[in-house]
């Protein structure tokens, strides 16, 4: 149930981020050669906006995860397993925001490189690796507690980066 819970809970506040952030900006700056795909309202855009959002949340819910892992937070096990959890959740979602179109040359907030796509299997390769890696954390979190998902919880961050590096315009 707490898993369903949590699930629920990171769509509803995925859905959140995405119609509070789907309001036209306030200003144009950004990509020059933005074009129609940068309507507010357009599916393109929108994905964008989701992808961001879960992105952010993921950040939010993998930061004291890691920091416990690594001794720089006191381990607190029910948050613990609550946001690897919700971690593996967010994982398993990221292949959705990434939809043909949504590129830096397509929408002027975008930060994904055109070789996504260009690439498109080693990058679900590597959501996959993310979704694994969370899923494992998750699941040895709910077997075994904190002490059990440690180690595993400390490699996280190579997986983000994993995508990161090759496919995040910076």
């Amino acid at each position: 149930m707490r898993h369903i819970t949590s699930f629920l809970t990171l769509t509803a506040a995925s859905a959140l981020l995405v119609a509070g952030c789907s309001q036209a900006p306030e200003s144009a700056g950004g990509n020059a050669g933005a074009g129609a795909a940068d309507d507010v309202e357009s599916p393109e855009y929108l994905a964008v906006k989701y992808r961001q959002g879960l992105m952010q949340v993921m950040a939010f819910k993998s930061g004291p995860v890691r920091n416990m892992a690594d001794g720089s937070a006191p381990v607190n096990e029910a948050m613990f397993l609550d946001y690897a959890e919700d971690l593996a959740a967010a994982a398993g979602m990221i292949e959705e925001g990434f939809i043909p179109g949504t590129g830096t040359s397509d929408i002027s907030i975008s930060g994904g490189l055109p070789d996504i796509w260009d690439n498109w299997d080693d990058f679900l390769e590597k959501a996959a690796a993310l979704e694994d890696a969370a899923s494992e954390v998750a699941a040895l979190a709910a077997q075994g507690g904190f002490a059990a998902a440690q180690e595993a919880a400390g490699n996280l961050g190579a997986n983000c980066g994993g995508c990161h590096r090759p496919y995040r315009q910076r």
